[in-house]
C-alpha cells in the first residue's frame, strides 16, 4: 500500500470502496492508525464452499499484520495453507442522530486487509510473539519468564502483508433532507470512547509486586 500520497488510488479492484467512495482511504499511514488502534480482527475465509468469519487478536508490526493462535485450530490450518482471507476492523467512535431514521448513521473507522499469510519462520517466532504481546498488552519482555519449548511448538504465528487494503471513516454529524432541518427533532452525535480501567491484580498475586508502569499509564489514555 502506497504512502506517498495522502489517498492514492485503490491497490486492486477488490479493496476499492464503492459505497461512499469519497470516504475510502488508501495511504498507509492511515491503514496503520485504524489496525493499531484496534485489538481484534474478524478474519474471513471459506471452508467447504461455506464462509466464515472468526474473530481473532491482532498486531501490526512494521509493514504486516500478524495473528497467532492454536496449530490445531481451523483458522490457522486454513491460514497456514495459504488461502485467500480478508481481515476486517471496525471502530465506533460516534452514534450519529438525525430528524430521520433512514439518515441515523455512526461515525467509524474500518479497515478491511486482504492477501494470503505466510507462516513465521521458527527462527523468528520468539521474538515476534514477544512483540505481538507488547503490542496488545503494553509490557516489557522482562515483565515475562522466556517461551517454553512446548508453548511455542503449540503456536502458530502468522502474518498478512498490508499492501492490499483499504479503509473507510466516517466523521461529522447527520446528513439530513433539507425538507427537514426545521422539524422538532433533536439531531447531532452521541460520542463513543473506549476507555482503560485501573489494573486488577490477580487473585494469587504475590504480595509486593507493583503493576508495570506502562499498564498503569494506560489509564492516562
Amino acid at each position: 500500500m502506497s504512502s506517498d500520497s495522502p489517498n492514492p488510488s485503490a491497490p486492486s479492484a477488490r479493496t476499492r470502496v464503492r459505497q461512499a467512495p469519497a470516504r475510502a482511504r488508501y495511504d498507509a499511514a492511515t491503514l496503520h492508525q485504524v489496525l493499531d488502534a484496534c485489538l481484534v480482527g474478524h478474519v474471513s475465509f471459506v471452508v467447504d464452499d461455506w464462509p466464515m468469519s472468526i474473530p481473532t487478536a491482532i498486531a501490526r508490526l512494521d509493514d504486516w499484520l500478524y495473528l497467532h493462535g492454536s496449530r490445531s485450530s481451523r483458522l490457522y490450518q486454513v491460514l497456514a495453507a495459504g488461502a485467500p482471507v480478508s481481515v476486517s476492523v471496525c471502530l465506533v467512535d460516534g452514534l450519529v442522530k438525525a430528524r430521520s431514521t433512514f439518515h441515523c448513521s455512526m461515525n467509524y473507522r474500518s479497515a478491511v486487509v486482504m492477501g494470503r499469510a505466510e507462516v513465521v519462520p521458527e527462527d523468528e517466532r520468539a521474538e515476534l510473539l514477544y512483540r505481538f504481546s507488547e503490542r496488545l498488552i503494553p509490557c516489557p519482555r522482562s515483565a515475562y519468564r522466556e517461551h517454553l519449548a512446548k508453548e511455542l511448538k503449540a503456536t502458530m504465528l502468522v502474518r498478512l502483508p498490508l499492501d492490499e487494503a483499504s479503509v473507510k471513516i466516517r466523521t461529522g454529524g447527520p446528513i439530513d433532507d433539507a425538507d427537514d432541518l426545521a422539524l422538532p427533532h433533536w439531531a447531532g452525535v452521541v460520542p463513543l470512547t473506549t476507555a482503560y480501567g485501573e489494573p486488577e491484580p490477580a487473585a494469587d498475586l504475590a504480595p509486593g509486586i507493583a503493576v508495570p508502569e506502562m499498564l498503569r499509564a494506560l489509564g492516562g489514555r
